[in-house]
């Protein structure tokens, strides 16, 4: 990965200083509660991801969607329904960080 001047000449590229690999997800559902936030985040903790940030969730549970941030080298795969434990919620990812480009 290279963000910076190398021989004097600016570059970019794909890549990623957030450890081998952060996927950032959004989950959708209508008011998400602190209760259902919890068991998403204990759903991930399971499946081996560490929870490295959450943001969007909001303390009179009127959220409709909540970005979470997890780091770990399994892949997580997005669910239309049902998502991390939680009925009617569903998972999308919005950013792929991986180090090991493909």
């Amino acid at each position: 990965m290279s963000f910076g001047p190398t021989s004097g000449k600016p570059t970019a590229d794909n890549g990623n200083g957030l450890g081998p690999r952060t996927q950032i997800l959004n989950v959708a559902k209508t008011n998400i509660t602190r209760a259902e936030l919890t068991t998403m985040i204990q759903s991930l903790k399971t499946e081996g991801h560490t929870v490295a940030g959450v943001d969007g969730y909001t303390s009179d549970d009127q959220a409709d969607n909540v970005q979470i941030a997890i780091q770990s080298t399994i892949t997580y795969v997005a669910d239309s329904s049902n998502a991390l434990g939680v009925t009617g919620a569903a998972s999308t990812i919005l950013a792929d960080f991986d180090q090991d480009k493909a």
